[in-house]
């Protein structure tokens, strides 16, 4: 599977060490570090307790004050109230307060009122109402307005005898909110303790064993929002252990308190650590990555390979590790991967590349399907395919809706994130072919004809005669984090510059749209093979472009990770968490060893290509499959 998607070399040569990665949720804690440089690591600890622990435990009796424990309705309120509504329903705000005030629950509550026929007494009662008695609301209810439109062209011819039924049928609705409720509890609990709330509320979200994507989605949902009002700074794994800064927009603190504390709340989410800003978070602002890994390995290691692991941890912290696109990047899971759709929309085979998405995720009756898209037979595909698959569902729909083969309207119609997630991976694949051809012909040494990135030497050291490459920036669409991509000018290098740089500034390009490579340049060559390799020109990528804007880019072809820390310990039972969530050693006694390991990445790189680099041993899940039996 590796080579499938370009990723053949290591960076160092070395002894292999078989292991077990991410075996338990807490194996792979990953926390964010932002933009100053500042870990996501939340502020009570106790906060977080396993979901075994809380699926134990029983519910506590919270002693706390309710919500509306001191409301009261004033004389004042008492004597407008029988003005305007009469004593009757004056006396049913009074036991409808008192009864929410005893039991600090929502209460259902409806009651009409006339409808005053002066605008500013009409606007009085709204007032009435809203501010002294926070969970209703008022609604103007226009019997007139409320009629069809052929109901109203009857009545036009009679103006006077509408305005005698209007008087008598319009009034003024006041019940419950359950909204206005929740937002009355949230704020008792939000300004005194957070400070002035703001557009943005900023918090930390760690979760286990769930997607960024998909925690958001759970958390807007329990808020009655869109998602587009959660936003996080990049996505992080599904099997592990992770915290990362995100925002929501026009919340109460007190409100995301409330939905964790209600019954179905998922106990591998948990919001902490809350403040107010004016602005949301933005895709790619982050620096990058802690990673806090534990790796199991099969047997105890010897002595000499204990010596030979250190070498690895050594290699790997002073010379990094190849900067590859993970698996993830192609879809791992998937028999058709996202670079192969890519490819065939670089070369504009339509119909080829909807039949592959619509393939791609099908697990069984994919031989079914495949011939029913021959037949062009797309009612019977819909009914098949499960509706959750949105993409899939919408390319069959817009078939149907605009002819069976109009294949490039379907692929058009997708969004725009979407499509380019297939463009991207197929920029990744080449770039990845690239980065180890680059390294199977002339090695991890600087050599002339390379391309290195001028930016980021501190001392500014490039010359005038040095030739400088401009190129676009691009939006990374697996981890989102390459938007503020610090590599904004290269330069090639020469027999007179060579001395200048190091091989850890090497770059190589993301294929695409206006980027610029000298002919003289290794890469130039490397890129001329693949495409003869691929079936491909620059043409196919030229016109891909101006369809899809295929933007480029340039890549570290190595990472060097920071702050690389390491213990070997020993455990007793295979299957035991041997850390905490926050990465703390529980147990360091028993017959089986692992390797505990933490580091420091910049945004945009896997921490899977730096255990790759570190074990020897492919990253992909047949191979960890594999190493599961053997260690069961």
């Amino acid at each position: 599977m590796e080579s499938a998607v370009g990723i053949q070399s290591f960076l160092q040569e070395g002894y292999p060490f078989k292991c077990l990665f991410k075996h338990r949720f807490t194996d792979f804690i990953v926390q964010e570090i932002d933009l100053k440089g500042q870990v996501a690591i939340i502020s009570d600890k106790t906060k977080w307790l396993n979901f075994d622990q809380k699926q134990d435990q029983k519910p506590q009796q919270k002693d706390k004050t309710l919500p509306f424990a001191n409301l009261t309705l004033s004389e004042e309120f008492i004597q407008q109230s029988n003005q305007l509504f009469g004593e009757e329903n004056t006396t049913k705000f009074q036991q409808l307060v008192e009864k929410v005030r005893t039991t600090g629950k929502c209460v259902q509550f409806e009651t009409k009122v006339a409808l005053p026929q002066l605008k500013e007494d009409r606007i009085k009662v709204h007032q009435l109402i809203r501010q002294n008695i926070p969970f209703l609301e008022s609604f103007t209810k226009n019997a007139h307005n409320q009629k069809n439109k052929a109901e109203k062209k009857e009545d036009k011819s009679n103006q006077k005898l509408e305005e005698q039924e209007q008087f008598l049928q319009d009034h003024i609705l006041i019940k419950t909110s359950n909204i206005n409720f929740k937002k009355y509890v949230a704020s008792q609990t939000t300004n005194k303790v957070y400070g002035e709330s703001k557009k943005f509320v900023k918090f930390l979200l760690m979760k286990r064993n769930l997607d960024s994507i998909n925690a958001g989605m759970f958390i807007s949902k329990q808020l009655g929002l869109s998602n587009k009002h959660f936003a996080i700074a990049g996505t992080k794994d599904k099997r592990g252990v992770t915290t990362q800064w995100a925002t929501l927009q026009g919340m109460e603190i007190g409100q995301l308190i409330e939905i964790q504390e209600r019954k179905f709340w998922n106990q591998n989410i948990l919001m902490i650590d809350y403040t107010f800003q004016d602005q949301g978070i933005r895709l790619g602002d982050l620096y990058g990555n802690k990673f806090i890994v534990t790796l199991r390995f099969l047997n105890e290691l010897s002595q000499n390979e204990q010596v030979e692991l250190v070498k690895n941890i050594e290699n790997v912290k002073l010379f990094g590790f190849v900067n590859y696109f993970g698996l993830q990047r192609f879809g791992s899971k998937q028999k058709i991967k996202t670079h192969q759709i890519g490819k065939e929309i670089i070369k504009k085979n339509w119909k080829e590349c909807i039949r592959m998405i619509i393939l791609s995720s099908q697990q069984e009756d994919q031989e079914k399907l495949n011939i029913l898209f021959d037949l062009d037979d797309f009612v019977t595909m819909s009914n098949l395919i499960n509706p959750r698959l949105r993409i899939e569902k919408q390319l069959i729909d817009n078939l149907l809706q605009n002819g069976v083969h109009n294949y490039f309207t379907a692929l058009q119609s997708l969004p725009r994130n979407a499509r380019e997630l297939y463009l991207h991976a197929y920029q990744s694949y080449i770039w990845n072919k690239m980065a180890s051809m680059r390294l199977q012909q002339y090695g991890n040494k600087l050599v002339v004809g390379d391309i290195v990135s001028g930016n980021v030497n501190e001392e500014g050291a490039e010359d005038e005669g040095d030739e400088i490459i401009q190129q676009q920036q691009i939006v990374d669409d697996d981890e989102k984090q390459q938007k503020n991509q610090t590599i904004s000018q290269c330069i090639l290098v020469t027999e007179q510059n060579i001395s200048q740089y190091t091989f850890d500034k090497v770059v190589l390009p993301i294929y695409g749209h206006k980027i610029n490579i000298p002919e003289e340049s290794i890469v130039s060559k490397l890129l001329q093979n693949i495409f003869q390799e691929e079936q491909i020109t620059k043409q196919d990528f030229e016109e891909a472009s101006n369809k899809f804007f295929i933007d480029g880019n340039f890549r570290y072809l190595v990472q060097i990770p920071s702050e690389v820390e390491h213990q070997l310990f020993k455990y007793q039972n295979k299957d035991q968490d041997v850390v905490d969530s926050f990465g703390e050693l529980l147990i360091d006694e028993g017959e089986y060893q692992g390797l505990l390991i933490q580091f420091k990445l910049k945004k945009s790189s896997y921490a899977t290509m730096l255990i790759r680099e570190l074990t020897k041993c492919p990253s992909t899940l047949e191979f960890q499959q594999e190493i599961s039996g053997e260690f069961n």
